[in-house]
């Protein structure tokens, strides 16, 4: 019964567009945690950061009831971005799935309305996401901290916490990287990635661009170069992504965005377009924060000449 029931969710998953399904228990994840406690030893500055992430090292403490997790992968390297964009916003925050206009933004609500059509009870997220895409046997964590599949990194995680025991999938426990690989490490701005898989989060050109507080430290500002939000630069570097990005799919809200989203263009924006073109694209970005995007845009502009 659990089998066909896991078969029926994994099938549900193909036909909504995710690109792998798999299925780990709902256990506590004591290797995250004992990771996140030694990143937190390591780096005293940045435990606010870390802190947070305790909780999810043990789905059942805000869900007694689950039993397994359900985990999916959605591929976002498919799209065929505007000239230029990929230069200046990380991809992932182009093709994000939270903005309305993404052909993939109505995917995990669909997925949780199937889900409980099966039967099953449901919470989403509640877990280390890419601990459980590995334990799930779905992907595979870098040494630039990104789990990835084989569509290289260009993935999200997407997870479910279910409250039927259902089969759990061999994990993919292994690293993925070529041996001695240090490309992500060699390419990173700020020297966030200060060894193998440690990211120190408060140096990340991801979090320094929207969620540092400011001013940025100048010795980190002056690295985060032509980045306006987000950073790629280990995931262009890695040889795992050679050839996983494939212009498959049109991004036609991008190209709508895409005259808005230039250096220039964010440098000089006027409050009225940022509210009405902009900030609904990057709405968990606070509204009052234009005067960041101006600032981040000028540095891009200065690093470019």
């Amino acid at each position: 019964m659990s089998a066909a029931l896991a078969q029926d969710v994994k099938r549900l998953a193909a036909e909504l567009g995710y690109a792998a399904c798999g299925i780990t228990s709902a256990e506590p994840f004591a290797e995250f945690r004992a990771a996140i406690r030694a990143r937190i030893r390591r780096f005293p500055g940045a435990a606010a950061l870390y802190e947070p992430m305790l909780a999810r090292a043990e789905p059942r403490r805000g869900a007694p009831w689950a039993r397994s997790v359900v985990v999916c992968l959605r591929r976002y390297g498919k799209y065929r971005l505007p000239p230029g964009l990929a230069a200046h916003i990380g991809r992932n925050y182009l093709c994000d799935r939270r903005n309305a206009d993404c052909p993939d933004h109505p995917m995990p609500k669909q997925f949780q309305q199937g889900l409980i059509a099966l039967g099953l009870r449901v919470r989403r997220g509640g877990t280390p996401d890419r601990w459980a895409a590995a334990r799930a046997g779905v992907a595979r964590v870098g040494r630039n901290c990104f789990a990835c599949s084989e569509h290289g990194s260009w993935i999200n995680i997407e997870t479910w916490l279910v409250g039927t025991a259902l089969p759990p999938d061999p994990p993919a426990l292994d690293l993925p990287c070529p041996d001695g690989c240090r490309a992500c490490m060699n390419a990173c701005p700020t020297g966030a990635l200060v060894e193998p898989l440690v990211m120190r989060m408060d140096r990340c050109v991801a979090y320094l661009s929207y969620h540092a507080p400011e001013p940025v430290d100048p010795a980190l500002w002056e690295k985060m170069g032509p980045w306006i939000y987000g950073c790629d630069a280990c995931q262009l570097a890695c040889p795992l992504n050679k050839g996983a990005w494939e212009d498959l799919e049109p991004a036609p809200w991008l190209e709508r965005l895409a005259p808005h989203l230039t250096p220039a263009a964010l440098a000089e924006m006027d409050e009225t377009t940022y509210r009405e073109h902009v900030h609904p694209a990057f709405w968990y970005i606070p509204k009052h924060d234009l005067a960041r995007w101006h600032r981040n845009a000028h540095r891009a502009l200065a690093s470019s000449g």
